[in-house]
């Protein structure tokens, strides 16, 4: 009672706050969601069943509670991103804005005009992406927190289910067919296996498959060169699957003799987790932070101050541990580990990425502050025991994430206050549900998709 009582008193301080309690539906702790919230994200659901042409859910009373039983889930993770520092910034909302409208092929204003002609709130639609990329860093910290695999166990992964990492081979493979009558006669046979061995011994004196295939296969996609695109060895036709195993890239398979005819296929390339070439990085920077003295000007003028220092012949290194704010690098003279893309935040690995050896970057900003950055090496790392071990980390990690993660949900409930204060007015909101209002299956474009 003491904390209902508290709470209370606290939103009727103000007409504002006692405004915002008339419409409370659910007190969560020291904060609510209102009707107008739940309606807003109701609106928003309904929008993606409407763009992606499925039909609401039969049991619209359970459709409603379980939106609102997930607002409740993803208001208590923001308040547990808010209490630990976990601040989700509006250019991180707008990279992934960006990402999602390159995907769709279109400029990030043109998305969003798609988005409101197809009748999606766009700051309802930021504010869900937000939401998404706080609570998914929760979870990911929770699962990191929770989670612990031990090396025994990497090595029992290894030792006894590496067969899994063959799910993740895949094999660009193209194929040529002789086919047959329904019922072939025997010279039928023989011409077909004759000519299927004609094509395969013009393939070995040097002709290229997707010509032959053009000029002799029987395929749908011989038109195509025969090509049967990228695969998955589950998505591999059967009757390839033992020769697929023997192959080296670039070679020609054996005659393979199905009732449909005969076959040969070409292994035009493969990636396999047991030969996996990794490019690597050697990278030294300066950093310099903002804070309520160094503003982003500052930092800037400063770092292209440095950059002409360097330029004119001062050592990287000495000004790395003179001025650089990444305590860790900056006693190695800014130095950085070998590492692979996606070691570093999008922005740093980019400019890694673009900069040639030995140069010194313009100055940049990231999550941390500005840099300069210079690029020493790249070499091609034979990676295949570290990935494989990550993989398995990862896949070990995985099929105990579910459960940490709804414990820990049941976990944050338990600690926080949350009372159902009034019926979530199912009449205010039967003519969003109203089937009549229910708008037509469109498929044109769909921006929950990707």
């Amino acid at each position: 009672m003491k904390n209902i009582t508290l709470i209370i008193l606290i939103l009727f301080s103000t007409g504002s706050f006692a405004k915002i309690l008339d419409q409370a539906i659910v007190i969560i702790e020291n904060d609510v969601i209102t009707q107008a919230e739940y309606q807003n994200q109701l609106k928003f659901v309904i929008d993606q069943y409407r763009l992606t042409g499925n039909p609401l859910p039969n049991d619209l009373d359970a459709f409603r509670q379980q939106i609102l039983d997930k607002m409740i889930i993803t208001r208590l993770q923001m308040h547990y991103a808010q209490n630990n520092g976990l601040i989700v910034k509006e250019w991180m909302v707008d990279k992934a804005m960006e990402n999602m409208a390159q995907k769709s092929k279109v400029t990030l204003s043109e998305f969003r005009e798609e988005m409101i002609q197809k009748g999606v709130d766009y700051n309802t639609y930021r504010n869900v992406i937000k939401q998404e990329l706080a609570t998914r860093e929760v979870q990911r910290r929770i699962i990191s927190e929770r989670i612990k695999i031990s090396k025994k166990e990497i090595e029992d992964f290894l030792k006894h289910k590496s067969h899994i990492f063959k799910e993740d081979n895949q094999y660009k493979i193209s194929n040529i067919l002789i086919s047959l009558t329904e019922t072939p006669s025997i010279n039928e046979k023989m011409n077909a296996k004759n000519k299927i061995k004609m094509v395969r011994d013009k393939f070995e004196g040097g002709e290229k498959f997707s010509s032959l295939a053009r000029s002799y296969s029987d395929s749908g996609n011989s038109m195509s060169g025969g090509d049967l695109g990228w695969r998955k060895i589950s998505e591999v036709p059967k009757i390839f699957l033992e020769d697929l195993e023997k192959l080296e890239k670039g070679a020609i398979s054996n005659i393979i003799e199905t009732i449909n005819g005969f076959y040969i296929f070409y292994l035009e390339d493969k990636k396999e987790v047991d030969n996996i070439q990794i490019e690597e990085r050697k990278a030294r920077h300066i950093l310099i932070k903002k804070n309520a003295l160094i503003t982003d000007d500052i930092a800037k003028d400063r770092l292209l101050e440095l950059k002409l220092r360097i330029e004119n012949g001062e050592k990287f290194s000495d000004l790395a541990r003179a001025y650089s704010d990444d305590t860790m690098s900056a006693a190695d003279g800014g130095d950085l580990a070998w590492s692979a893309r996606g070691t570093f935040v999008p922005e740093f690995d980019d400019k890694i990425d673009n900069l040639s050896l030995n140069k010194i970057s313009d100055p940049f900003s990231t999550q941390f502050g500005w840099h300069i950055l210079e690029v020493l090496g790249k070499r091609n790392q034979d990676n295949t025991e570290i990935v494989k071990k990550n993989l398995a980390k990862k896949y070990l990690t995985s099929s105990r994430s579910n459960e940490v993660l709804d414990s820990w949900i049941i976990e944050l409930k338990e600690k926080n206050y949350i009372r159902y204060i009034s019926d979530n007015s199912n009449k205010s909101i039967s003519n969003t549900l109203n089937k009549k209002n229910y708008i037509k299956k469109q498929k044109q474009w769909d921006p929950f998709s990707e």
